[in-house]
């Protein structure tokens, strides 16, 4: 039987965690991305726009995971001995607006349309 103080972890080591997988899941998503890249580059017609708005969600997806890993690397090393962050500079890491709002706790309804955030 495992004790509570087994399956509790310093916040630090639980967003570095979450960090690396977000990290491994942005890297499958580029060699994705870079797979359909050869894809097109050889297709012999051309895309529809519905194929080209789900390409282009492929590439958000890709984005926002890296930027929640890299949200969440600064987050862990910022952490102090209280568990307590100041996540300012980590907001200001974050490039796309939508996803810094809400991270920041702000209400954005536009954010929640599942429309691509264009920059």
């Amino acid at each position: 039987m495992t004790s509570v103080a087994d399956n509790t972890l310093p916040l630090k080591v639980a967003t570095r965690r979450a960090s690396a997988e977000l990290e491994g899941l942005y890297v499958r998503l580029e060699r994705l991305e870079h797979g359909l890249d050869t894809v097109i580059v050889h297709a012999t017609h051309a895309f529809d726009t519905k194929s080209i708005g789900m390409l282009q969600e492929l590439d958000m997806l890709r984005q926002s995971i890296g930027a929640l890993a890299d949200y969440l690397e600064q987050i862990s090393a910022e952490t102090d001995e209280t568990g307590m962050v100041d996540v300012v500079q980590a907001l200001s890491a974050v490039p796309l607006r939508d996803m810094a709002t809400r991270l920041s706790g702000t209400v954005n309804s536009a954010a929640t349309g599942g429309h691509a955030e264009l920059f």
